[in-house]
């Protein structure tokens, strides 16, 4: 007997494609009108929206960007009047976005990019901060050179010279004159000149003049940052010291046509035991980078994305509307950054033992080439695509010096952090423009920034007034420059003004807060790689037990530009002097920017 089973041809059905465009609810203020009805507020326009419960509800639990798939979920999950509802759940959405309380990605970027247009700002050229190393000046000048000859373009160069002997002076001088491009040479004699116009014009200033701008003893890279945004307000310029050469690079992994809009993003690293290493692990970048950045600056930030026609983003699942509220129509390119190939820009190694994933088995990968790593000789630190912060890491390849610029630190290092927290603090929505491009950076010298890992975390005082000025910053609601340039100098005259105690807790909260931070990110680190190679290991634990006995004895909060012997009553004199230093200065930069913009 045969036995034949036909059930006919049987296909699985497909479930219908997700529609995986993603949505968030605006953000806005509530008042109540009756038990089931309530007016919200949008933050965005002002309309006022009247609406249920359940629907305000729902747009407590939309606030992330999410698929719509994904929102139905968590309110069904939610609220129990909704549950097995969705087609209930599908018309409150409705509302929503017909509303406009439930934006999409797309609708918020289209907002972003079309709502601005262009915004021109004049070009002054590339400016170069120098000072007692003529061979390093020659081999950027000499960069520069190839570099035009290149692309067919020519940059006006103003050097700025801080040199403090004059044997020094006279060779930048003679290499400027020697070089092939177009040089204008700012020396000694030029600074003077400049410095007594100001003081002749400002003779009540004179003090702060040259607090700001004249030479004096230890580093002072940061007073000619000051000379320059001074003799060239109202203008965009380029900005490189003299260990920089212009040849751009760029990751074997680049995203060029993808911005990244996370503004906490963490600079990419890669390491090489040689500059030839280093150059394997790259390429050179073919076009006018120099030339790209110098048009992006001062440009608004919706504008150069539209115009540039860059198609991709990172994603934005997961954030909040409110997250993003410092991308907008009017966000400015106020400064432009670039990775380095070569030597680092941080003064210690304390990050390299943050690094995670594939990075941190680089940097440990065995013994030798570790103990080649921890002194960051020859690395690439970058970003693989276009990154949009808030905060320049460091300083800026670019900067808008169209409108009020707040003044670099002119003494001690850090004062690059300082310029830009102020820069931050002065334009909340500006855009520092990371481009995924690494300019090389060749220190003459050999630093030995393994040397401190065995002591406890010390800011210098740059870094504190910049913190606080970030602290502080997010108070201030104005838009208006010069408003907010003088309450963030009211701040930091407030803490200077502050009683012995406050200043004594606020500054030992700093030092502090310092140490515990690092101390808790390499406790967690460690948890994470307990068959991490045991060189690495003992490194770690030598920098979490010299910061963890610095936090339990707590010495007196002595910042690391001060005398280490200071004691706790002359620390809060030092801080006095040196916040009243800040804070006369920034009373009368503005003045001086705005008289030297009229000239």
């Amino acid at each position: 007997m045969e036995f034949e089973f036909n059930f006919g041809e049987q296909t699985i059905a497909k479930a219908p494609p997700k529609d995986l465009t993603l949505f968030a609810s605006v953000a806005g203020t509530v008042q109540q009108l009756s038990k089931d009805e309530l007016v919200f507020m949008d933050h965005r326009h002002g309309n006022n929206h009247v609406m249920t419960l359940q629907v305000l509800q729902a747009m407590g639990l939309t606030q992330q960007f999410k698929p719509m798939h994904e929102h139905i979920q968590v309110i069904e999950q939610n609220i129990p009047e909704l549950r097995g509802q969705q087609t209930a759940i599908e018309k409150v959405l409705g509302f929503m976005k017909d509303k406009q309380l439930l934006l999409s990605e797309t609708q918020w970027l289209e907002q972003l990019k079309t709502s601005s247009t262009t915004r021109e700002v004049p070009y002054a050229g590339l400016v170069i901060r120098t000072c007692q190393r003529p061979d390093n000046l020659r081999r950027l000048l000499d960069s520069l050179n190839q570099y035009q000859l290149k692309h067919g373009v020519e940059h006006t160069v103003l050097v700025f010279d801080d040199s403090s002997d004059d044997k020094s002076q006279d060779e930048n001088k003679k290499v400027c004159q020697d070089s092939k491009v177009n040089v204008k040479y700012h020396g000694k004699q030029w600074q003077q000149q400049f410095i007594s116009m100001l003081s002749q014009q400002f003779p009540e200033d004179t003090q702060q003049i040259k607090w700001l701008l004249a030479e004096q003893a230890g580093f002072t890279g940061g007073r000619v940052w000051n000379l320059a945004i001074l003799a060239l307000a109202g203008k965009k310029f380029a900005f490189y010291d003299d260990d920089y050469l212009i040849q751009p690079r760029k990751a074997q992994v680049c995203l060029e046509d993808e911005v990244n809009l996370n503004e906490n993003t963490q600079l990419s690293v890669g390491f090489g035991l040689n500059i030839r290493a280093i150059k394997e692990l790259s390429h050179p970048v073919e076009s006018d980078v120099l030339g790209q950045m110098a048009n992006a600056c001062g440009n608004y930030f919706g504008h150069w994305w539209r115009q540039e026609g860059i198609k991709s983003h990172s994603s934005l699942y997961g954030w909040r509307l409110v997250d993003l509220e410092r991308l907008n129509s009017e966000s400015v390119i106020k400064s432009t950054g670039n990775g380095t190939w070569g030597s680092p820009r941080a003064e210690s190694n304390y990050w390299l033992y943050l690094l995670k994933g594939e990075e941190r088995e680089a940097f440990w990968q065995d013994r030798e080439t570790y103990l080649d790593n921890i002194e960051a000789s020859n690395l690439m630190h970058y970003t693989p695509n276009f990154a949009a912060l808030s905060l320049s890491y460091f300083a800026p390849s670019t900067i808008d010096n169209s409108t009020l610029t707040p003044y670099v630190m002119p003494i001690n290092k850090n004062e690059d952090h300082f310029f830009n927290c102020m820069m931050q603090g002065c334009y909340p929505d500006q855009v520092s423009l990371h481009f995924p491009v690494m300019m090389g950076h060749i220190q003459s010298s050999t630093r030995d920034r393994s040397s401190f890992n065995h002591l406890a975390r010390r800011p210098n005082f740059n870094n504190f007034v910049a913190d606080y000025v970030l602290a502080v910053s997010a108070k201030i609601h104005t838009k208006d420059v010069v408003v907010r340039y003088d309450a963030l100098r009211s701040a930091i005259d407030d803490l200077r003004t502050s009683s012995d105690q406050a200043l004594e807790l606020r500054l030992r909260e700093y030092m502090t807060k310092t140490r515990a931070d690092l101390v808790y990110s390499l406790q967690n680190i460690m948890e994470e790689v307990p068959d991490a190679p045991i060189y690495w290991q003992a490194d770690v634990r030598e920098i979490i037990q010299a910061n963890g006995k610095a936090i339990k004895n707590n010495p007196p909060p002595v910042l690391s530009d001060w005398d280490a012997s200071l004691s706790l009553e002359n620390c809060i004199v030092k801080v006095r002097h040196d916040l009243k230093e800040v804070v006369d200065a920034m009373k009368v930069w503005p003045k001086l920017w705005n008289f030297c913009l009229g000239q």
